[in-house]
């Protein structure tokens, strides 16, 4: 057994961070979780989506019409549904990153040890 670890390749928590916060699904394609950031790339988009389309649908209507205040009660849920995803895609890729930084240290050290 080594005194000394292994330099090994790590991702940097606070890139996947921004990377998450600037493009929807970026700190998961940085930590290499590729289905994690199709998933967060369609949620984010859809929300986003449907929140203006509800909003434009809304200006539709006269003003203090039941439709109206549907149509923005609807916009107001999927922007607060959005901003949900979009803070839990930034903490899921900060934690995604320190994971990925733990399992590639434990798994070169498992791989020197065995080729000793």
């Amino acid at each position: 057994m080594s005194l000394y670890p292994v330099r090994t390749k790590s991702i940097s928590p606070e890139k996947a961070m921004m990377y998450s916060a600037l493009f929807p699904g970026g700190g998961q394609f940085y930590t290499k979780r590729y289905a994690k950031g199709i998933l967060f790339l369609g949620l984010e988009t859809s929300l986003a989506f449907l929140s203006c389309k509800n909003y434009e649908k809304s200006l539709e209507y006269e003003d203090f019409s039941p439709e109206r205040d549907f149509y923005k009660h609807e916009s107001v849920s999927y922007a607060l549904y959005f901003l949900g995803a979009y803070l839990f895609s930034i903490a899921d890729a900060y934690v995604s990153a320190h994971f990925f930084n733990v399992e590639h240290y434990f798994t070169s050290n498992i791989e020197n040890e065995k080729n000793r």
